[in-house]
């Protein structure tokens, strides 16, 4: 599993970014749904996604052989954080005044 992520490939800044958010993603359901309370009430709170792929980004910034993962993770952030914001205005749960 080390030698996988030390590899300077698309492919395991892919891994890393997507599975950073997903892994947030499926831990914050998991824990609205324990505590049972609404999803969609709280579709705001899965902005926190971006902390763990902030922390991932970092960790491969700080290294300077693997350029090709920070390029990716940083891509992956960039995407889909304006995802992310795109369908909060569109579903109006953000409006600007």
């Amino acid at each position: 599993m080390k030698h996988f992520f030390n590899q300077n490939t698309v492919f395991v800044g892919l891994v890393s970014g997507l599975g950073a958010e997903i892994g947030f993603c499926i831990a914050l359901t998991a824990g609205l749904l324990i505590a049972g309370e609404s999803v969609g009430d709280h579709l705001r709170w899965y902005g926190g996604m971006f902390i763990p792929i902030l922390l991932v980004l970092r960790f491969y910034a700080k290294r300077q052989t693997q350029t090709v993962v920070t390029k990716t993770v940083a891509t992956i952030l960039f995407v889909t954080f304006i995802a992310f914001m795109f369908y909060l205005f569109s579903a109006h749960i953000i409006v600007l005044k």
